[in-house]
């Protein structure tokens, strides 16, 4: 008897010993990171380019490759022609392996798998702005004929902010007239704008 008191004492030491252990662990939340808000593609651009660029060809009913010099007319429906249909077709490229992405903090521009682009080509920098930076964004020549998207913001450093139409964009002119200093980034239009515009909206962007 006295040996199985001993190993029933050990025995509930010991259950004690792991339950109180058991409780005792520290306890972590598991945070997950919400899935990226992915634009659905637009081919429009590409597609509207490539059909105009067939309205140059020569000899075709309705043709734009009219006039008295057929020969000069033909030149410059080439002219015109091929530089539109080598547009749409990289603009069909870039439809098809790039991403428009809204996440929690920011928009980016993305590779299809969702993997990074790279630095931007222009000013440098991961191809990501946090919306709390961006400070106008627009569509040009509009949202409903979009070719460009358009946004400014302050998070590229201010050593960059007037290269290219950045020079226009932060011209004295333009502060004067309500604009706010930044980098001016423009994107084909190659996602859908209205979803484009409704992130921007959500996320509380500046808009002027």
């Amino acid at each position: 008897p006295r040996h199985l008191l001993l190993l029933l004492s050990l025995l509930y030491t010991t259950d004690a010993f792991t339950s109180a252990s058991f409780f005792s662990l520290p306890r972590h939340s598991v945070t997950t990171k919400a899935e990226p808000e992915v634009i659905r593609t637009s081919y429009d651009l590409a597609l509207n380019s490539i059909a105009l660029s067939t309205a140059f060809i020569p000899g075709e009913k309705g043709s734009l490759a009219i006039g008295e010099n057929p020969t000069a007319a033909k030149i410059a429906a080439f002219a015109a022609g091929i530089p539109l249909f080598l547009f749409g077709a990289f603009m069909a490229y870039q439809t098809t392996n790039l991403r428009f992405t809204f996440d929690d903090t920011s928009f980016a521009l993305v590779k299809s798998d969702l993997s990074s682009t790279g630095e931007n080509v222009v000013v440098g920098g991961e191809n990501k702005w946090p919306y709390k930076d961006i400070v106008n964004y627009d569509f040009f020549p509009s949202s409903e004929f979009p070719v460009l998207v358009y946004f400014k913001e302050t998070q590229t450093s201010k050593d960059e902010w007037m290269v290219g139409p950045g020079e226009a964009a932060n011209s004295p002119g333009a502060i004067a007239k309500g604009a706010v200093p930044g980098q001016v980034h423009f994107f084909p239009a190659i996602g859908n704008v209205k979803a484009l515009k409704a992130g921007f909206e959500s996320h509380d962007c500046g808009k002027i």
